[in-house]
């Protein structure tokens, strides 16, 4: 059987109104556009061994993205604003991850292409884009409220770095 592909990095974020080069929230931006676009390349698969790839690195993918984001963005927010202040999103974030992993991982078990298939990858689908819409309307609002244009750049710098940390040790984890 013949290697498959890695996937690309995401492409760079177009550039958001008033935000400078390398601020986070074009960091997370390019990240969800990269997220939506390999959920839409898969939805639209028909070979089931190539399925089960893009499964794969979707699902590495997301994990990565939620933990780097988790580990930088929010707690940076939380620093911020107080512990309390986002009690409530931080608990429906983590059931959101939880479930789309849940999904993942149950896709992961199916014959791609089936009914169920279909059925808990458009269910993923629509988890991560609200996830993402939520993100959008809240976290980018309290970030642009919370910190001025450099420290949302250094954000950025900080984001990229735990990415490719992360990135790191899920390949050491697979190849174990």
């Amino acid at each position: 059987m013949a290697a498959m592909p890695q996937s690309p990095a995401p492409p760079p974020a177009p550039r958001m109104f008033g935000a400078p080069a390398g601020d986070i929230r074009e960091r997370l931006r390019a990240d969800h556009e990269a997220t939506l676009a390999d959920t839409e390349r898969l939805r639209a698969e028909t070979d089931a061994e190539r399925c089960l790839f893009l499964l794969r690195q979707l699902r590495r993918a997301w994990v990565i993205h939620a933990l780097a984001v988790e580990t930088v963005v929010y707690r940076a927010l939380e620093g911020a604003e107080g512990a309390d202040a986002g009690a409530g999103s931080s608990d429906e974030r983590f059931v959101e991850n939880e479930l789309v992993e849940g999904l993942f991982e149950k896709l992961s078990r199916l014959r791609p292409g089936g009914h169920e298939w279909r059925a808990r990858l458009s269910v993923a689908r629509d988890l991560i884009a609200r996830h993402i819409e939520s993100e959008h309307d809240d976290a980018f609002a309290r970030l642009a409220r919370r910190f001025d244009a450099a420290a949302l750049v250094e954000m950025g710098r900080r984001f990229d770095l735990a990415r490719e940390k992360l990135t790191f040790l899920e390949e050491a984890k697979a190849a174990a």
